[in-house]
């Protein structure tokens, strides 16, 4: 059988690879290809493909079926599926529980939209083994007969607007995932999802009582106290983390102790309110990951006495819901990027906004804008596309500006 894989990025290169290794005859299109009068049995299409691409369209004028690189893995795969989606904080779940899990003795694989295609690894699972999966919406809307056995979406806030058009469009996709699921844990505190009903539905919040819920000193599920005290990721976005994570944990079977192992020993991911450094009493926080509007509030719910540092490639996104917390905490902003006059135009009645025409300059600048006791944020609150490869090089190159200016002062 002949199959046409769509992209040649992480996704499209490992579906391609599992095909071929199960005897099928591969070809790859990227923009720039022909296919002519090529005839395919299937297609494969990379989640960043997009929807409205010419070639979908003419592959469904020929008949030809079109899947999704994680809906061809889970067809090859075995064991149980746990899918992590949400606007802001999918990838720090899915690590949470992949290593609580493994730390555990479980066979735990981690995947999907967090960096290692499904398609790489769905022929070691077995029966008894766990793939725990960051699902995008992207991901979300090319499966078809994809089922998890538990699911998570920890909130949904406006983002890929470009993409989807309208906010109803991208929270449909997110929703999606109720139909592909055994169970699905919710936020209660999320207005798009707390009124949710039906079954298999599982609450968290940080707010009031639910299936797991923050009790102040505590988070509370089923008998289990897991104490906050102890826990190494701080902020209200990591508090909800912990919450869905402690669900799909009990859901699997795994103790009190246990659990707290997994979440003592866990620290976190890199780019994601990630501390660099202490340079004249000033703390440097760097939260490249920051790409829309809740993940920069969250981020600044986190911290006072703040020097942001925002901007970036322009989603559509508004920003002016956050002008109450920026003028509760935000002590100056520096803008980088395609989004500079849209923060200046937001922001420039509530705190100065100065713009920077690189990040070594806009750290700089931070830096002199601070006092003992502040604290110097990166939290950008768009995406990277427009002077970086990726939110990763947008970090380090945050990294490498602070770790200057501690050789300089340090």
């Amino acid at each position: 059988m002949k199959a046409l894989v769509l992209g040649k990025g992480k996704s499209g290169l490992s579906a391609g690879k599992l095909l071929s290794h199960l005897g099928f005859e591969v070809s790859y299109f990227q923009d720039g290809d022909h296919i002519g009068d090529l005839n395919f049995d299937f297609a494969v299409k990379s989640p960043g493909f997009p929807p409205e691409h010419f070639l979908i369209n003419q592959l469904r004028d020929r008949g030809v079926k079109l899947i999704g690189e994680v809906e061809l893995a889970y067809r090859f795969s075995s064991g149980s599926i746990v899918g992590i989606t949400g606007t802001n904080g999918k990838s720090t779940t899915t690590a949470l529980i992949h290593e609580t899990l493994k730390l555990n003795g479980f066979k735990s694989f981690i995947g999907g939209n967090f960096g290692i295609p499904f398609s790489e690894f769905c022929l070691d699972t077995d029966d008894d083994s766990v793939s725990v999966l960051e699902l995008s919406s992207f991901q979300i809307d090319d499966l078809t007969s994809f089922k998890a056995d538990i699911s998570v979406i920890l909130n949904v806030t406006p983002d890929h607007l470009n993409r989807y058009g309208s906010f109803s469009n991208y929270l449909s996709s997110k929703l999606r995932v109720l139909e592909l699921s055994d169970f699905t844990v919710l936020n209660r505190d999320d207005d798009n999802l707390g009124k949710l009903r039906g079954d298999g539905l599982l609450f968290f919040s940080r707010k009031e009582p639910a299936d797991a819920y923050f009790d102040g000193e505590f988070l509370v599920s089923d008998g289990v106290k897991i104490p906050v005290s102890e826990l190494p990721l701080k902020g209200v976005h990591n508090l909800e983390n912990y919450l869905a994570s402690l669900l799909v944990l009990r859901l699997l079977g795994l103790r009190e102790d246990e659990i707290l192992l997994g979440f003592t020993s866990f620290k976190g991911l890199p780019h994601r309110t990630e501390f660099v450094a202490e340079i004249g009493g000033v703390s440097f926080f760097n939260d490249s990951k920051s790409t829309n509007v809740d993940s920069l509030r969250k981020a600044l719910e986190s911290f006072e006495r703040i020097v942001l540092i925002a901007g970036g490639s322009d989603k559509g996104l508004d920003f002016s819901p956050l002008k109450g917390i920026v003028k509760s905490r935000v002590k100056s902003i520096v803008v980088i990027g395609e989004t500079s006059d849209l923060f200046v135009r937001t922001f420039k009645d509530v705190v100065p906004v100065l713009k920077a025409g690189s990040m070594e300059e806009a750290v700089k600048e931070a830096f002199k804008l601070t006092e003992r006791g502040d604290v110097v944020l990166l939290s950008p609150g768009c995406a990277s596309f427009d002077m970086f490869e990726n939110f990763e090089e947008r970090g380090d190159s945050f990294k490498r500006a602070v770790k200057e200016l501690e050789v300089k002062f340090g």
